[in-house]
C-alpha cells in the first residue's frame, strides 16, 4: 500500500508522535481509561449517502462514515480496531495494543435516558476514533453519540467491510457543515428503523478545532439543535466569526488558545446575543481533546508537549 503524504500541520504533528513510538516494542495490551458512568457502551458504524459536490478529496464522494456510541446494559466487551498505524504501514501492531471498552453492535437501552443526542465532528485530518474516550464517556451517562468521518479527508478512513479510503489530511470546513446536516436528517429514520429509543427531538452539536467551528455554524439553521460547543477550535472568518449563533454556545480552549492570540474568538464573542460561555483549562493542549494524549500515558511514553500546536 502507498504510504500517503500529509500537508496538514496537525496531521504531521501525530505523526511526529507516532514515530516517537518506532523505538518502543510492546508485547502486552495497554488499556485506555474506561467509562465513568452507570451504563456500558456500545458501538457500531453507518454508512450515510451523502453527495459531497467538487469534492477535491480521494473519497466516494457519495458517502460519508457514522460511528455511533450509545448506552447499553450487554455485558459481553469487543476492542474495535484502531486503524491509522496499518493503513499507513507504520507502528503495525503498536496502536493495536490500546484497548477500549466498548460493545460492538450492543442491544439498545428498553427505555430512554432522557439525555439529548450529540453531533460530533473531529478536528481536520483526524478520525473520529481518535476521540473514543471522549465519546465514549459521553455514552456510559446517558448520551447517543453520532460521529462522522469523510472518506478522503483523514489519512484513512475504513469502511465497515474493510476497506481503506486513503486521504489527504486536507482542511475542507464546508464538509463538515454539509457532513453533520446529512447525519441529522439520516438519523430519525435510522432510529424508526432500529426500534431504537434515541431522542431525535434533541440535539447537541460538538466539535474540536475545526470541527468545533463548524458546529457551531451547522447549529443555528437546524431547530432540533439546542446548543453547540466548540473544543478549542479556531472560528471561520468567512462563515462562523460572525455569527450569532441564538442558542447557547460553550467556548473550551486550551491554555494557549486565548482571544489574543486567536482574535476570531473574541470577534465571535462579540456577535453573541444569547448565553455563551468560554472555558480556559489551565495545563491542558490542544490534543488533549482528543485521545491521543492519553495514548501517551497508557503506553508509558513522557507526556506530549503542545505549546507550538497550530489550531
Amino acid at each position: 500500500m502507498t504510504q500517503p503524504k500529509l500537508f496538514d500541520k496537525r496531521s504531521n504533528y501525530i505523526m511526529h508522535f507516532l514515530f516517537l513510538l518506532l523505538p518502543f516494542s510492546f508485547t502486552s495490551a495497554a488499556s485506555l481509561p474506561n467509562p465513568d458512568g452507570p451504563y456500558n457502551v456500545g458501538y457500531s458504524q453507518h454508512i450515510i449517502p451523502q453527495i459531497t459536490l467538487n469534492d477535491p478529496t480521494p473519497g466516494p464522494g457519495n458517502a460519508i462514515l457514522s460511528h455511533l456510541y450509545f448506552p447499553t446494559h450487554d455485558s459481553n466487551r469487543s476492542s474495535p480496531r484502531d486503524n491509522w498505524g496499518d493503513a499507513l504501514e507504520l507502528l503495525r501492531g503498536l496502536l493495536d495494543q490500546l484497548t477500549t471498552e466498548l460493545r460492538r453492535d450492543a442491544s439498545f437501552l428498553s427505555a430512554p435516558t432522557g439525555d439529548p443526542t450529540v453531533l460530533f465532528s473531529p478536528a481536520a485530518g483526524f478520525n473520529a476514533w481518535m476521540y473514543k474516550g471522549l465519546l465514549a464517556g459521553l455514552a456510559s451517562h446517558g448520551y447517543t453519540v453520532l460521529a462522522i468521518d469523510h472518506p478522503g479527508e483523514p489519512p484513512v478512513v475504513r469502511w465497515p467491510n474493510g476497506t481503506d479510503i486513503i486521504g489527504l489530511s486536507i482542511e475542507v470546513y464546508e464538509f463538515r457543515v454539509t457532513d453533520l446536516a446529512a447525519v441529522l436528517a439520516w438519523f430519525p429514520t435510522f432510529v424508526r428503523n432500529a426500534h431504537a429509543l434515541f431522542d431525535t427531538s434533541r440535539l447537541l452539536a460538538l466539535g474540536h478545532s475545526m470541527g468545533g467551528s463548524a458546529s457551531v455554524t451547522f447549529a443555528p439553521d437546524h431547530q432540533s439543535v439546542e446548543a453547540a460547543v466548540n473544543l478549542d477550535g479556531g472560528f471561520s472568518q468567512q462563515h462562523t466569526v460572525l455569527t450569532n449563533a441564538g442558542l447557547p454556545v460553550l467556548l473550551k480552549s486550551s491554555i494557549y488558545h486565548t482571544t489574543r492570540s486567536d482574535p476570531s474568538w473574541a470577534e465571535f464573542q462579540e456577535h453573541q446575543t444569547g448565553w455563551w460561555e468560554h472555558i480556559a483549562i489551565y495545563g491542558s493542549g490542544h490534543l488533549d481533546y482528543s485521545d491521543i494524549a492519553t495514548w501517551s500515558e497508557a503506553l508509558g511514553l513522557p507526556p506530549l508537549v503542545q505549546s507550538n500546536l497550530v489550531r
